[in-house]
């Protein structure tokens, strides 16, 4: 059913070309929000332009890893009225430390922390001053556990669920009826690893038996935006009994399973 929601009502998402945030793009078009997707390259979304004809959705050409991007995109943003920021753009350099490529992470760190942490104040701090409005950040099971062999991308997911939880507290205690919800996906069937790792790596993950990306959005969607009290959602029976294990089990035994789970490619 969709939300009886002004036509001038906007979301945005990063990221938005294809894999989760080309889902949330269609999920959020579902509940009558019109949308503003985000990407490098948003040719895709033209699918959508098509499909869904009643509401608008603009193509927003932008690296956010160039962190002026991130500036603009808050700016070309205040002529309209946007309800819901979902921060999804991101991706990460495999491999161990000693060998992976410096440059490469600099720029993930820029994508991950420096362009989520720029949206998210901008957008939280308007948020709040409107007294409505959702920041809902993409973050990691990862997250909650530092990850041998992807150690960097782990890290800065465990950034993203610090922050967004401090943040989200602050309004709590604020009386605000903005919010900042960290949203923590395990594995998805996207092509995330073609950026992320190496060729066998990738093939390895498009052969598991992770979830859709499609089924994620529209799991974890209407969650986001519904949530009052929680900071961060864990979504599906097998990624809570993940958390729940992160929580009970030893650190060691925790990094000795990440560490054979992310060098294995074969």
């Amino acid at each position: 059913m969709k939300k009886n929601l002004n036509k001038n009502t906007f979301a945005i998402v990063t990221g938005a070309s294809k894999g989760l945030g080309f889902a949330y793009c269609e999920e959020l078009l579902k509940l009558g929000y019109n949308v503003i997707g985000v990407a490098r390259n948003t040719e895709s979304l033209k699918e959508l332009q098509e499909k869904y004809k009643n509401l608008k959705v603009e193509r927003w050409d932008l690296d956010l890893s160039d962190l002026k991007n991130s500036y603009k995109l808050f700016e070309d943003s205040k002529k309209i009225n946007v309800e819901i920021i979902i921060n999804n753009a991101g991706y990460g350099v495999w491999g161990y430390f000693d060998e992976t490529d410096l440059e490469k992470e600099m720029n993930m760190i820029d994508l991950n922390i420096k362009s989520l942490h720029i949206i998210t104040k901008l957008f939280a701090t308007k948020f709040k001053e409107e007294n409505k409005g959702r920041v809902i950040n993409i973050a990691s099971m990862g997250s909650f556990t530092p990850g041998p062999v992807f150690s960097s991308y782990y890290a800065s997911k465990a950034y993203v669920l610090s922050l967004g939880i401090a943040v989200n507290t602050e309004l709590k205690k604020t009386k605000s009826k903005a919010r900042v919800i960290t949203v923590c996906p395990g594995a998805l069937k996207t092509d995330f690893w073609n950026r992320s790792s190496t060729k066998e790596r990738a093939t390895l993950r498009e052969k598991s038996s992770s979830m859709s990306p499609l089924i994620y959005a529209k799991k974890s969607l209407k969650k986001a935006i519904k949530v009052k009290r929680k900071n961060y959602l864990v979504v599906g029976a097998f990624n809570k009994f993940a958390k729940m294990l992160t929580d009970i089990m030893p650190e060691e035994t925790i990094l000795n399973s990440v560490y054979k789970y992310q060098r294995k490619t074969k």
